[in-house]
């Protein structure tokens, strides 16, 4: 029997003191996480995010480039959570490209039950703005190039999801969310232009004729991208990268 090699040292950051999606994969992307650094694997690009990201098969679209990719997204995550969790999930896994997308599941507080964890449009975007900004600048001070991707629009039959239960159903917030959403991207391509990032506007190829709202054909539940909407999402990172030299 082959005699068992001492553990690598990794970086865990716990469960959260309150009901956080992120922690419904903690233990999952530890041992993910712990693997990794065990074996002398570079990684490539590192997908971090919310369940956009955790239901995009990553390796369906990008294989043939022959990348090493991981995907750290966490359905129902927030952009505070990515934050605190950035260390660990993409820090140090050293990669040489972090994907970021989220932001959506923050919005879901326009229509919480109780005032005191409600949020108002304005702080929303100010919390998007300040988390990204954040983890733009974890990753370019550790040597890792950060893509920040655009938040998607949605539409406007978006079923009830549990994510949190302080959100009340159905969801009442369609157009504000949107606007919102818009505004932000906006503010993250002008971030992701003063802090050195690569910005990916799939936004602009996933609205409909009007500007805000997801065209309803690439998303079955008005949220989350089908097959449609994710060869949409690849294309536009695909075509995007090599702008700057970098392969998908």
């Amino acid at each position: 029997m082959l005699p068992p090699k001492q553990r690598t040292p990794i970086i865990r950051p716990g469960t959260f003191s309150f009901v956080a999606a992120a922690d419904r994969l903690r233990s999952v992307y530890d041992g993910y996480n712990e693997q990794l650094l065990s074996h002398p694997i570079a990684v490539d690009f590192d997908f971090i995010g919310e369940s956009i990201t955790q239901y995009w098969d990553l390796q369906v679209y990008f294989r043939s480039a022959g990348k090493f990719i991981i995907n750290r997204g966490i359905a129902g995550d927030v952009t505070p959570t990515m934050l605190r969790r950035f260390p660990a999930d993409v820090i140090q896994l050293k990669p040489k490209y972090v994907h970021i997308l989220g932001g959506t599941n923050n919005t879901w507080r326009l229509d919480a039950v109780e005032g005191d964890q409600r949020r108002t449009p304005g702080q929303i975007y100010d919390d998007i703005l300040k988390d990204f900004t954040m983890m733009v600048r974890l990753a370019r001070s550790n040597g890792i190039m950060p893509i920040v991707g655009s938040s998607l629009p949605s539409g406007r039959n978006i079923p009830c999801f549990h994510f949190e239960p302080i959100i009340q159903c159905p969801n009442c917030s369609s157009d504000t969310r949107n606007e919102l959403l818009a505004a932000s991207n906006i503010a993250l391509k002008k971030m992701t232009d003063y802090e050195g990032a690569i910005y990916i506007d799939y936004h602009a190829q996933l609205v409909g004729p009007d500007g805000k709202t997801l065209r309803p054909e690439l998303a079955d539940d008005s949220l989350h991208p089908n097959v449609l909407g994710y060869n949409i999402m690849a294309a536009v990172l695909r075509r995007s990268l090599l702008k700057y030299g970098i392969v998908i």
